[in-house]
């Protein structure tokens, strides 16, 4: 996503989800960071995807896009939970039914790495690179 601010125009939709998408990430990033999860994880669901509209996944889509495209341009790290936990609180806010994954995967030195994603619907919209190798262990709404 290294081409969202550069060379090509902004449409308005996505210049307007600017300012809401960086308070949300900082929001997020500092709630990881300084707060225990049981104050800022949605609770855990079991439920069956649901489907969307293609309007409501059109918003989605941009709001996923808006927030990768802030991604390298914070001054702080925005590891693929905050970004999650920042998509989910805009999507939640526009009514959009979604879900956010947790998964684990082994690691060679017998520690395992952690990876968040979110999904509207049956596809995945945010952190879907190499899912193959985590077992997902929940899953949000």
């Amino acid at each position: 996503m290294s081409h969202f601010f550069s060379k090509k125009k902004l449409s308005f939709s996505e210049i307007v989800l600017i300012p809401e998408a960086l308070v949300m990430l900082c929001i997020f990033r500092l709630k990881v960071s300084y707060q225990p999860s049981r104050k800022w994880m949605p609770k855990a669901t079991s439920e069956r995807a649901e489907t969307t509209s293609d309007k409501k996944m059109g918003t989605a889509l941009l709001v996923v896009k808006v927030i990768n495209g802030l991604e390298t341009r914070t001054p702080w790290r925005n590891t693929c939970l905050v970004k999650a936990l920042a998509v989910h609180s805009m999507l939640q806010k526009r009514q959009i039914v979604h879900k956010i994954h947790i998964g684990v995967a082994p690691k060679e030195n017998k520690s395992f790495e952690a990876h968040a994603w979110l999904s509207v619907g049956t596809e995945i919209i945010l952190g879907g690179g190499n899912l193959d190798r985590f077992h997902e262990i929940s899953s949000f709404r």
